[in-house]
């Protein structure tokens, strides 16, 4: 199911790491080196371009929707190191990732979530984006 995607997409430390472990180097990772609220005792570590960002818990920042635009354009692999916090930036991915891309994200206590970019998914989740932040995103 990875294999044929056109890019990897990874939101969240223990998801970049679950997949590393398996493996697979996303070609694009959203960290922010914390974990259900906490810091994380380890880091995650491999060679990947490092952009960052500053985006506050529960929100989207336009400097993070203009830094993960610049990773989808960058040659792979990049880490996207978040200052504050990752939890809601699959949102935009889902508008931004080309379409055949995975992008994968992580549900506390559940297990990871894959997402397939179609045009569907990019206009559901424009349609959300659009409602949560109106014309400031």
């Amino acid at each position: 199911m990875l294999k044929d995607s056109k890019k990897i997409i990874t939101v969240g430390d223990a998801t970049t790491e679950r997949l590393l472990s398996f493996g697979i180097t996303p070609d694009i990772a959203v960290i922010d080196g914390v974990e259900r609220r906490s810091l994380r005792d380890y880091s995650i570590n491999y060679p990947a371009k490092e952009m960052l960002c500053t985006n506050p818990a529960g929100m989207i920042s336009r400097e993070a929707v203009q830094v993960l635009q610049s990773a989808l354009e960058t040659p792979s692999p990049v880490m996207v190191i978040v200052e504050g916090e990752e939890d809601m930036l699959a949102l935009p991915l889902f508008t931004m990732a080309p379409k055949g891309s995975a992008v994968l994200y992580g549900q506390p206590l559940e297990g990871i979530v894959l997402v397939n970019i179609t045009e569907e998914k990019q206009n559901q989740a424009k349609d959300l984006m659009n409602r949560i932040c109106g014309d400031d995103k």
